[in-house]
Protein backbone atom coordinates (compact mmCIF):
# COMPACT_ATOMS: atom_id res chain seq x y z
CA UNK A 1 0.00 0.00 0.00
CA UNK A 2 1.52 3.42 -0.87
CA UNK A 3 -0.18 6.38 1.63
CA UNK A 4 -0.35 9.98 0.54
CA UNK A 5 -1.96 11.48 3.26
CA UNK A 6 -3.27 15.29 2.24
CA UNK A 7 -1.21 18.02 2.85
CA UNK A 8 -0.93 19.41 6.63
CA UNK A 9 -0.87 17.07 10.14
CA UNK A 10 -2.22 13.63 10.30
CA UNK A 11 -3.48 13.63 13.48
CA UNK A 12 -5.22 16.44 15.75
CA UNK A 13 -1.44 18.03 17.69
CA UNK A 14 -1.12 16.42 21.12
CA UNK A 15 -1.40 18.13 24.03
CA UNK A 16 1.06 18.00 27.15
CA UNK A 17 -0.92 17.06 30.56
CA UNK A 18 -0.11 15.91 33.80
CA UNK A 19 -0.29 12.35 33.08
CA UNK A 20 1.35 12.75 29.99
CA UNK A 21 4.66 10.96 29.69
CA UNK A 22 7.84 13.23 30.91
CA UNK A 23 9.91 14.38 28.17
CA UNK A 24 13.73 14.74 29.02
CA UNK A 25 16.95 15.19 27.05
CA UNK A 26 20.25 13.29 28.77
CA UNK A 27 22.69 15.66 30.20
CA UNK A 28 25.47 14.06 28.66
CA UNK A 29 23.81 15.13 24.99
CA UNK A 30 25.22 18.39 25.52
CA UNK A 31 28.49 17.32 26.91
CA UNK A 32 30.65 18.75 24.68
CA UNK A 33 29.26 22.41 25.10
CA UNK A 34 29.39 22.90 28.72
CA UNK A 35 33.16 23.22 28.82
CA UNK A 36 33.41 25.99 27.24
CA UNK A 37 34.50 28.77 29.29
CA UNK A 38 33.57 31.43 26.74
CA UNK A 39 30.13 30.17 25.03
CA UNK A 40 26.86 30.07 27.20
CA UNK A 41 23.42 28.33 25.84
CA UNK A 42 19.82 28.64 26.68
CA UNK A 43 16.94 26.42 25.01
CA UNK A 44 13.38 26.15 25.64
CA UNK A 45 10.44 23.82 24.40
CA UNK A 46 7.10 23.94 24.28
CA UNK A 47 3.65 21.57 23.05
CA UNK A 48 0.98 23.09 22.88
CA UNK A 49 2.14 26.09 24.91
CA UNK A 50 2.84 23.62 28.09
CA UNK A 51 6.43 23.78 28.48
CA UNK A 52 8.59 20.56 28.04
CA UNK A 53 12.14 21.26 28.23
CA UNK A 54 14.14 23.33 29.32
CA UNK A 55 18.31 23.63 29.52
CA UNK A 56 20.95 26.09 29.77
CA UNK A 57 24.63 26.33 30.36
CA UNK A 58 26.22 30.04 31.72
CA UNK A 59 29.83 29.91 30.21
CA UNK A 60 31.82 30.80 33.60
CA UNK A 61 34.15 33.63 31.72
CA UNK A 62 30.73 35.81 31.40
CA UNK A 63 28.54 36.14 34.76
CA UNK A 64 24.96 36.98 34.39
CA UNK A 65 22.67 37.80 37.54
CA UNK A 66 20.04 34.93 37.30
CA UNK A 67 18.88 31.57 34.97
CA UNK A 68 20.17 32.70 31.38
CA UNK A 69 16.02 31.70 30.66
CA UNK A 70 15.67 35.06 32.26
CA UNK A 71 18.89 37.16 30.70
CA UNK A 72 18.51 39.10 27.69
CA UNK A 73 20.71 38.37 24.14
CA UNK A 74 20.95 39.20 21.46
CA UNK A 75 17.98 37.97 19.00
CA UNK A 76 19.85 39.02 15.68
CA UNK A 77 17.83 38.04 12.76
CA UNK A 78 15.09 36.35 14.63
CA UNK A 79 14.10 40.44 14.94
CA UNK A 80 12.51 40.06 11.22
CA UNK A 81 9.91 37.82 12.82
CA UNK A 82 9.01 41.13 14.43
CA UNK A 83 8.87 43.39 11.30
CA UNK A 84 6.79 41.07 9.43
CA UNK A 85 4.38 40.54 11.96
CA UNK A 86 4.35 44.22 12.23
CA UNK A 87 3.41 44.54 8.69
CA UNK A 88 0.92 42.00 8.96
CA UNK A 89 -0.75 43.89 11.70
CA UNK A 90 -0.48 47.61 9.87
CA UNK A 91 -2.28 46.13 6.70
CA UNK A 92 -4.97 48.68 6.86
CA UNK A 93 -2.24 51.20 6.19
CA UNK A 94 0.21 49.13 4.30
CA UNK A 95 -0.66 46.72 0.79
CA UNK A 96 2.02 44.19 0.67
CA UNK A 97 1.39 44.38 -2.84
CA UNK A 98 2.40 47.91 -3.37
CA UNK A 99 5.81 49.14 -4.66
CA UNK A 100 7.69 49.98 -1.91
CA UNK A 101 8.03 53.71 -3.62
CA UNK A 102 3.75 53.93 -2.36
CA UNK A 103 5.24 54.69 1.22
CA UNK A 104 8.89 55.73 0.80
CA UNK A 105 8.69 57.85 -2.38
CA UNK A 106 12.12 59.36 -1.73
CA UNK A 107 13.85 56.39 -3.66
CA UNK A 108 14.52 56.39 -7.20
CA UNK A 109 10.83 55.31 -8.80
CA UNK A 110 12.52 53.95 -11.86
CA UNK A 111 14.93 51.28 -10.12
CA UNK A 112 12.39 50.36 -7.23
CA UNK A 113 9.13 50.66 -8.88
CA UNK A 114 8.58 47.08 -9.16
CA UNK A 115 9.93 46.01 -5.68
CA UNK A 116 7.08 45.58 -3.51
CA UNK A 117 6.41 44.98 -0.01
CA UNK A 118 6.13 41.20 0.05
CA UNK A 119 8.93 40.78 -2.49
CA UNK A 120 10.96 42.60 0.12
CA UNK A 121 9.94 40.52 3.26
CA UNK A 122 10.18 37.46 1.03
CA UNK A 123 13.59 38.44 0.27
CA UNK A 124 12.58 38.55 -3.26
CA UNK A 125 13.80 42.16 -4.12
CA UNK A 126 16.38 41.68 -5.63
CA UNK A 127 18.14 43.92 -3.07
CA UNK A 128 21.96 42.93 -2.26
CA UNK A 129 23.05 41.80 1.59
CA UNK A 130 23.93 44.26 3.48
CA UNK A 131 24.66 48.04 1.50
CA UNK A 132 27.12 49.60 3.52
CA UNK A 133 27.81 47.48 6.17
CA UNK A 134 30.65 44.86 5.47
CA UNK A 135 32.14 46.70 2.76
CA UNK A 136 35.37 45.70 2.81
CA UNK A 137 36.33 49.46 2.44
CA UNK A 138 35.37 50.02 5.72
CA UNK A 139 37.40 47.38 7.20
CA UNK A 140 40.64 49.00 9.04
CA UNK A 141 43.91 47.86 7.42
CA UNK A 142 41.90 45.82 4.66
CA UNK A 143 44.58 45.41 2.05
CA UNK A 144 42.54 45.13 -1.56
CA UNK A 145 45.97 43.57 -2.78
CA UNK A 146 45.46 40.25 -0.85
CA UNK A 147 42.97 39.78 -3.09
CA UNK A 148 44.35 40.89 -6.64
CA UNK A 149 42.28 43.97 -6.18
CA UNK A 150 43.60 47.47 -7.26
CA UNK A 151 43.13 50.61 -4.58
CA UNK A 152 40.96 52.65 -4.93
CA UNK A 153 39.98 56.11 -3.09
CA UNK A 154 37.15 55.50 -0.87
CA UNK A 155 34.10 57.96 -1.10
CA UNK A 156 31.96 55.68 1.44
CA UNK A 157 30.34 57.77 4.11
CA UNK A 158 31.96 56.61 7.46
CA UNK A 159 28.34 55.82 9.09
CA UNK A 160 26.75 52.21 9.70
CA UNK A 161 30.22 50.41 8.15
CA UNK A 162 29.74 48.17 11.59
CA UNK A 163 27.41 48.19 14.44
CA UNK A 164 28.63 50.63 17.17
CA UNK A 165 29.51 52.86 14.73
CA UNK A 166 28.03 55.95 13.76
CA UNK A 167 24.82 55.73 12.66
CA UNK A 168 23.54 57.33 9.17
CA UNK A 169 21.51 59.63 8.67
CA UNK A 170 18.43 59.35 6.86
CA UNK A 171 19.59 61.18 3.78
CA UNK A 172 22.78 58.83 3.86
CA UNK A 173 20.59 55.68 3.84
CA UNK A 174 18.29 56.54 0.78
CA UNK A 175 21.82 58.07 -1.24
CA UNK A 176 22.77 54.46 -0.13
CA UNK A 177 19.98 52.83 -1.53
CA UNK A 178 19.64 55.83 -4.46
CA UNK A 179 23.40 54.57 -5.89
CA UNK A 180 23.05 52.97 -8.98
CA UNK A 181 25.50 50.01 -7.33
CA UNK A 182 22.58 49.26 -4.52
CA UNK A 183 20.01 49.25 -7.38
CA UNK A 184 17.76 45.94 -6.97
CA UNK A 185 18.51 43.55 -9.47
CA UNK A 186 15.34 41.54 -11.31
CA UNK A 187 13.31 41.53 -8.94
CA UNK A 188 11.01 38.37 -7.90
CA UNK A 189 13.61 36.25 -10.04
CA UNK A 190 14.56 34.36 -7.76
CA UNK A 191 15.06 34.79 -3.68
CA UNK A 192 18.45 36.15 -2.06
CA UNK A 193 18.63 37.14 1.32
CA UNK A 194 18.85 40.68 2.18
CA UNK A 195 19.07 42.62 5.74
CA UNK A 196 18.72 46.16 3.56
CA UNK A 197 15.29 44.91 2.67
CA UNK A 198 14.30 45.04 6.11
CA UNK A 199 15.57 48.17 6.50
CA UNK A 200 13.53 49.48 4.21
CA UNK A 201 9.97 47.81 5.79
CA UNK A 202 11.34 49.29 9.39
CA UNK A 203 11.39 52.71 7.13
CA UNK A 204 8.14 52.26 5.17
CA UNK A 205 6.51 51.06 9.06
CA UNK A 206 7.74 54.38 10.91
CA UNK A 207 6.50 56.43 7.91
CA UNK A 208 2.59 55.08 8.14
CA UNK A 209 2.38 54.80 11.44
CA UNK A 210 4.51 58.28 12.51
CA UNK A 211 6.53 57.18 15.20
CA UNK A 212 10.36 55.71 15.40
CA UNK A 213 10.23 52.08 14.45
CA UNK A 214 11.29 50.78 17.78
CA UNK A 215 8.02 52.70 19.56
CA UNK A 216 5.65 50.95 17.05
CA UNK A 217 7.30 47.51 17.91
CA UNK A 218 6.30 48.03 21.54
CA UNK A 219 3.57 49.42 20.63
CA UNK A 220 2.33 46.69 17.97
CA UNK A 221 3.88 43.24 19.95
CA UNK A 222 5.72 43.95 22.86
CA UNK A 223 3.29 45.50 25.16
CA UNK A 224 0.15 43.43 24.21
CA UNK A 225 2.35 39.99 24.86
CA UNK A 226 3.52 41.47 28.34
CA UNK A 227 6.99 41.36 26.94
CA UNK A 228 8.83 43.84 29.41
CA UNK A 229 12.30 43.18 29.19
CA UNK A 230 12.10 42.88 25.33
CA UNK A 231 13.32 46.15 23.59
CA UNK A 232 16.02 47.24 21.07
CA UNK A 233 18.17 49.37 23.51
CA UNK A 234 21.34 48.06 24.23
CA UNK A 235 20.89 46.61 28.48
CA UNK A 236 23.27 48.05 30.96
CA UNK A 237 26.02 46.03 32.16
CA UNK A 238 23.93 45.03 35.59
CA UNK A 239 23.73 41.27 34.94
CA UNK A 240 20.16 41.39 33.32
CA UNK A 241 21.94 40.68 29.73
CA UNK A 242 25.14 38.43 28.34
CA UNK A 243 26.93 40.89 27.25
CA UNK A 244 31.19 40.71 25.51
CA UNK A 245 33.75 41.91 27.51
CA UNK A 246 35.23 45.14 25.87
CA UNK A 247 38.35 43.22 24.19
CA UNK A 248 36.18 40.74 22.64
CA UNK A 249 35.93 40.29 18.87
CA UNK A 250 32.47 40.50 18.96
CA UNK A 251 32.01 43.64 21.17
CA UNK A 252 30.97 45.55 18.61
CA UNK A 253 27.60 43.58 17.83
CA UNK A 254 26.45 44.48 21.30
CA UNK A 255 26.16 48.15 20.44
CA UNK A 256 23.17 50.37 19.01
CA UNK A 257 22.20 48.65 15.62
CA UNK A 258 20.42 52.13 14.66
CA UNK A 259 19.81 51.73 10.63
CA UNK A 260 19.50 47.97 11.17
CA UNK A 261 17.38 47.20 14.38
CA UNK A 262 14.70 45.61 11.68
CA UNK A 263 16.49 43.24 10.60
CA UNK A 264 18.51 42.19 13.47
CA UNK A 265 18.54 44.48 16.56
CA UNK A 266 16.27 43.40 19.55
CA UNK A 267 17.34 42.18 22.71
CA UNK A 268 15.02 39.61 24.45
CA UNK A 269 15.22 36.29 26.75
CA UNK A 270 14.46 32.72 26.22
CA UNK A 271 11.29 33.16 28.07
CA UNK A 272 10.14 36.07 26.30
CA UNK A 273 10.55 34.41 23.26
CA UNK A 274 8.78 31.07 23.56
CA UNK A 275 5.76 33.15 24.92
CA UNK A 276 6.00 34.95 21.79
CA UNK A 277 6.30 31.83 19.62
CA UNK A 278 3.52 30.43 21.45
CA UNK A 279 1.45 33.73 20.64
CA UNK A 280 1.84 33.36 17.05
CA UNK A 281 0.41 29.47 17.77
CA UNK A 282 -1.95 30.41 19.90
CA UNK A 283 -3.01 33.02 17.39
CA UNK A 284 -3.01 35.92 20.16
CA UNK A 285 -2.62 38.89 17.44
CA UNK A 286 -3.64 37.42 14.11
CA UNK A 287 -6.44 35.27 13.11
CA UNK A 288 -5.25 31.45 12.18
CA UNK A 289 -6.24 32.08 8.93
CA UNK A 290 -4.02 34.99 8.74
CA UNK A 291 -1.62 33.05 10.68
CA UNK A 292 -1.59 29.92 8.01
CA UNK A 293 -1.07 32.71 5.17
CA UNK A 294 1.76 34.17 6.76
CA UNK A 295 3.47 30.89 7.28
CA UNK A 296 3.05 29.87 3.71
CA UNK A 297 6.24 29.30 1.52
CA UNK A 298 7.03 31.88 -1.38
CA UNK A 299 9.82 30.49 -3.02
CA UNK A 300 11.77 27.07 -3.29
CA UNK A 301 15.00 26.38 -3.34
CA UNK A 302 17.74 23.48 -5.15
CA UNK A 303 17.57 21.75 -1.89
CA UNK A 304 13.71 19.67 -1.90
CA UNK A 305 13.81 20.01 2.10
CA UNK A 306 13.80 24.00 2.28
CA UNK A 307 11.49 26.78 0.70
CA UNK A 308 11.79 30.40 2.08
CA UNK A 309 8.94 32.26 3.35
CA UNK A 310 8.31 35.75 4.69
CA UNK A 311 10.96 35.65 6.58
CA UNK A 312 10.56 32.08 7.47
CA UNK A 313 13.18 29.52 6.56
CA UNK A 314 11.14 26.21 6.49
CA UNK A 315 12.74 23.05 6.20
CA UNK A 316 11.09 19.87 5.46
CA UNK A 317 13.26 17.00 7.04
CA UNK A 318 11.76 13.57 5.88
CA UNK A 319 14.70 11.65 8.34
CA UNK A 320 12.81 12.10 11.67
CA UNK A 321 12.23 8.86 14.17
CA UNK A 322 8.30 8.40 13.57
CA UNK A 323 5.64 5.90 13.21
CA UNK A 324 4.73 6.91 9.84
CA UNK A 325 8.21 8.29 8.36
CA UNK A 326 7.16 11.96 6.20
CA UNK A 327 8.38 15.35 5.95
CA UNK A 328 7.77 17.67 8.81
CA UNK A 329 7.59 20.98 8.14
CA UNK A 330 9.73 23.60 10.21
CA UNK A 331 8.88 27.12 10.31
CA UNK A 332 12.07 28.42 11.76
CA UNK A 333 13.85 31.82 11.86
CA UNK A 334 17.63 31.73 12.30
CA UNK A 335 19.58 34.46 13.93
CA UNK A 336 23.64 35.29 13.72
CA UNK A 337 26.09 37.09 13.85
CA UNK A 338 29.28 37.29 15.87
CA UNK A 339 28.71 36.45 19.44
CA UNK A 340 25.04 36.05 19.38
CA UNK A 341 22.90 33.53 17.59
CA UNK A 342 19.36 32.15 18.09
CA UNK A 343 16.84 29.98 16.63
CA UNK A 344 13.23 30.25 16.35
CA UNK A 345 11.25 27.58 15.52
CA UNK A 346 7.87 26.50 15.18
CA UNK A 347 6.03 23.46 13.99
CA UNK A 348 2.62 23.53 14.00
CA UNK A 349 1.78 19.90 13.31
CA UNK A 350 2.35 19.05 17.25
CA UNK A 351 1.81 22.73 18.47
CA UNK A 352 5.47 22.38 19.14
CA UNK A 353 7.95 25.56 19.77
CA UNK A 354 11.38 25.90 20.41
CA UNK A 355 13.75 28.30 21.20
CA UNK A 356 17.73 28.39 21.23
CA UNK A 357 19.87 31.56 22.15
CA UNK A 358 23.49 30.94 22.39
CA UNK A 359 26.04 33.84 23.05
CA UNK A 360 30.47 33.92 23.08
CA UNK A 361 32.76 33.08 20.70
CA UNK A 362 31.71 30.07 18.94
CA UNK A 363 28.20 31.11 19.24
CA UNK A 364 27.19 30.24 15.60
CA UNK A 365 28.72 26.78 15.57
CA UNK A 366 27.75 25.61 18.82
CA UNK A 367 24.05 26.71 17.29
CA UNK A 368 24.23 24.81 14.59
CA UNK A 369 25.40 21.35 16.35
CA UNK A 370 22.98 22.25 19.07
CA UNK A 371 19.32 21.80 17.36
CA UNK A 372 19.31 18.57 15.82
CA UNK A 373 20.30 17.44 19.06
CA UNK A 374 17.06 19.03 20.87
CA UNK A 375 14.44 18.90 17.71
CA UNK A 376 14.51 15.23 17.15
CA UNK A 377 13.61 13.88 20.27
CA UNK A 378 11.27 16.61 20.63
CA UNK A 379 9.37 15.39 17.13
CA UNK A 380 9.86 11.91 17.96
CA UNK A 381 8.17 12.40 21.57
CA UNK A 382 5.14 14.52 20.38
CA UNK A 383 4.30 12.17 17.43
CA UNK A 384 4.56 9.04 20.11
CA UNK A 385 2.08 11.27 22.23
CA UNK A 386 -0.25 12.39 19.65
CA UNK A 387 -0.38 9.13 18.19
CA UNK A 388 -1.05 7.55 21.51
CA UNK A 389 -3.95 10.16 22.41
CA UNK A 390 -5.53 10.18 19.03
CA UNK A 391 -6.11 6.60 19.70
CA UNK A 392 -7.59 6.96 23.30
CA UNK A 393 -9.72 9.65 21.76
CA UNK A 394 -11.18 8.54 18.54
CA UNK A 395 -10.42 4.87 18.02
CA UNK A 396 -12.71 2.44 18.40
CA UNK A 397 -16.03 0.78 17.04
CA UNK A 398 -19.15 3.08 16.41
CA UNK A 399 -22.46 1.93 15.56
CA UNK A 400 -26.29 3.01 14.44
CA UNK A 401 -28.60 2.93 17.73
CA UNK A 402 -31.13 2.11 15.41
CA UNK A 403 -29.50 -0.43 13.64
CA UNK A 404 -26.48 -2.27 14.56
CA UNK A 405 -25.50 -3.52 11.49
CA UNK A 406 -24.72 0.00 10.16
CA UNK A 407 -20.68 0.27 12.29
CA UNK A 408 -17.79 1.59 11.46
CA UNK A 409 -14.42 0.98 12.79
CA UNK A 410 -11.85 3.35 13.42
CA UNK A 411 -7.91 2.01 14.65
CA UNK A 412 -4.74 3.58 15.32
CA UNK A 413 -2.68 0.40 15.82
CA UNK A 414 0.07 -0.54 13.01
CA UNK A 415 -0.28 -4.11 13.86
CA UNK A 416 -4.30 -3.78 12.99
CA UNK A 417 -3.48 -1.00 10.22
CA UNK A 418 -0.36 -2.41 8.62
CA UNK A 419 2.77 -1.35 9.45
CA UNK A 420 3.76 2.42 8.86
CA UNK A 421 0.33 3.22 8.01
CA UNK A 422 -0.59 7.10 9.05
CA UNK A 423 -2.63 8.17 11.59
CA UNK A 424 -6.85 7.38 11.95
CA UNK A 425 -7.89 4.37 9.80
CA UNK A 426 -11.16 2.88 9.25
CA UNK A 427 -10.61 -0.62 8.81
CA UNK A 428 -14.70 -1.80 8.61
CA UNK A 429 -17.35 0.88 6.73
CA UNK A 430 -20.84 -1.15 6.68
CA UNK A 431 -24.02 1.07 5.99
CA UNK A 432 -27.16 -1.21 5.00
CA UNK A 433 -25.43 -3.89 4.15
CA UNK A 434 -23.12 -2.28 1.93
CA UNK A 435 -19.47 -2.42 2.32
CA UNK A 436 -18.88 1.22 2.09
CA UNK A 437 -14.82 1.15 1.43
CA UNK A 438 -15.27 -1.02 -1.59
CA UNK A 439 -18.13 0.63 -3.30
CA UNK A 440 -16.35 3.93 -2.95
CA UNK A 441 -12.87 2.51 -4.34
CA UNK A 442 -15.28 1.21 -7.25
CA UNK A 443 -17.04 4.78 -7.80
CA UNK A 444 -13.23 6.12 -7.86
CA UNK A 445 -11.92 3.55 -9.97
CA UNK A 446 -9.33 2.60 -7.25
CA UNK A 447 -8.04 -0.43 -7.23
CA UNK A 448 -8.92 -2.53 -4.01
CA UNK A 449 -5.99 -3.88 -2.34
CA UNK A 450 -6.60 -6.84 -0.01
CA UNK A 451 -5.97 -4.59 3.32
CA UNK A 452 -8.13 -2.07 1.82
CA UNK A 453 -8.55 1.16 4.01
CA UNK A 454 -9.10 4.64 4.31
CA UNK A 455 -7.30 7.14 6.78
CA UNK A 456 -9.39 10.33 8.32
CA UNK A 457 -7.35 13.68 8.54
CA UNK A 458 -7.85 16.70 10.80
CA UNK A 459 -8.18 18.70 7.31
CA UNK A 460 -10.65 21.66 9.42
CA UNK A 461 -8.01 22.19 11.82
CA UNK A 462 -9.91 25.30 13.35
CA UNK A 463 -12.61 22.69 14.61
CA UNK A 464 -10.10 20.86 16.92
CA UNK A 465 -11.11 21.50 20.40
CA UNK A 466 -14.93 22.27 19.83
CA UNK A 467 -17.79 20.48 19.67
CA UNK A 468 -17.80 19.22 16.60
CA UNK A 469 -14.78 18.16 15.15
CA UNK A 470 -14.41 18.11 11.17
CA UNK A 471 -12.50 15.32 9.23
CA UNK A 472 -11.83 14.01 5.94
CA UNK A 473 -11.84 10.35 4.54
CA UNK A 474 -9.18 9.35 2.17
CA UNK A 475 -9.16 6.02 0.46
CA UNK A 476 -5.52 4.53 0.62
CA UNK A 477 -4.15 3.50 -2.92
CA UNK A 478 -2.21 0.87 -3.97
CA UNK A 479 0.71 2.23 -6.21
CA UNK A 480 0.96 -0.17 -9.27
CA UNK A 481 4.50 -0.18 -11.40
CA UNK A 482 7.11 2.54 -10.78
CA UNK A 483 6.81 5.98 -9.20
CA UNK A 484 5.70 8.60 -11.81
CA UNK A 485 7.52 11.80 -12.85
CA UNK A 486 7.95 14.10 -9.77
CA UNK A 487 5.93 11.65 -7.77
CA UNK A 488 2.53 12.68 -9.77
CA UNK A 489 0.94 9.73 -7.98
CA UNK A 490 0.96 11.07 -4.99
CA UNK A 491 -1.40 13.55 -5.68
CA UNK A 492 -3.56 14.02 -2.63
CA UNK A 493 -4.32 17.52 -2.18
CA UNK A 494 -6.31 17.05 -5.31
CA UNK A 495 -8.05 14.15 -4.32
CA UNK A 496 -10.18 16.01 -1.36
CA UNK A 497 -14.16 16.47 -1.46
CA UNK A 498 -14.59 14.01 -4.74
CA UNK A 499 -18.48 13.37 -4.34
CA UNK A 500 -21.26 15.27 -2.73
CA UNK A 501 -24.80 14.11 -2.02
CA UNK A 502 -27.24 16.47 -2.26
CA UNK A 503 -24.66 19.10 -0.73
CA UNK A 504 -23.27 17.03 1.73
CA UNK A 505 -19.83 16.07 1.43
CA UNK A 506 -19.64 12.40 0.95
CA UNK A 507 -15.61 12.14 2.62
CA UNK A 508 -17.00 15.04 5.88
CA UNK A 509 -17.04 12.71 8.85
CA UNK A 510 -18.08 15.13 12.27
CA UNK A 511 -16.87 14.16 15.61
CA UNK A 512 -19.64 15.30 18.44
CA UNK A 513 -16.94 15.55 21.55
CA UNK A 514 -18.06 16.64 25.01
CA UNK A 515 -15.55 17.29 27.67
CA UNK A 516 -13.15 16.31 25.32
CA UNK A 517 -14.49 12.85 25.05
CA UNK A 518 -15.88 11.58 21.42
CA UNK A 519 -19.41 10.52 21.91
CA UNK A 520 -20.65 10.27 18.41
CA UNK A 521 -19.72 10.51 14.36
CA UNK A 522 -21.59 12.12 12.12
CA UNK A 523 -21.09 10.42 8.85
CA UNK A 524 -22.57 13.70 6.95
CA UNK A 525 -22.90 12.26 3.08
CA UNK A 526 -25.31 9.52 4.70
CA UNK A 527 -27.66 11.22 7.04
CA UNK A 528 -26.47 9.02 9.84
CA UNK A 529 -24.94 9.29 13.18
CA UNK A 530 -23.53 6.60 14.86
CA UNK A 531 -22.44 6.17 18.26
CA UNK A 532 -19.01 5.01 20.22
CA UNK A 533 -19.33 1.96 21.93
Amino acid sequence: MAYCPPPGAILPPPIETSDATTFSIPASTFANFTSKADTSFAIKASIGGTQVFQHEYSAPDYEVAQSLHETKMRLGSGSKLFTVLALELSRDKINWDDPITNYLPKLDAAAYGQVTVAALANHMSGLGRFGYTGDLGTVPNFNPALLGMPPVTNTLPNCDPYPGGRVCTRPEVYAMFNHAAYYPRSPCSGPMYSNVAYSLLGMALSAVHGKPFEQLIADLIFTPLSMAKSTYETPPADGSALLPKNDDAWACYAADFGNHNPTGGIWTTPSEMLHFLNSLLTHKLLSPARTRSWMQPRAVLPSLHQLVGAPWEIFRPADFTLAFPRPIDMYTKLGGMPGYTSWSILIPEFDLAVTMHVGGANAQAAIVALMPLVVRPLVAHADALARRQARAKYAGTYRDAQNADNTLTIALDDAEAGCGAPGLRITHFSINGVLVLKALAALQKISPADNLSAGLYPTDPDSLGTGKETFRMLLDRARHGEAQMADFERGSWNWGDPFRYVREPVDGFEFAVEGGVVKSLDLRGWRTVLVKV
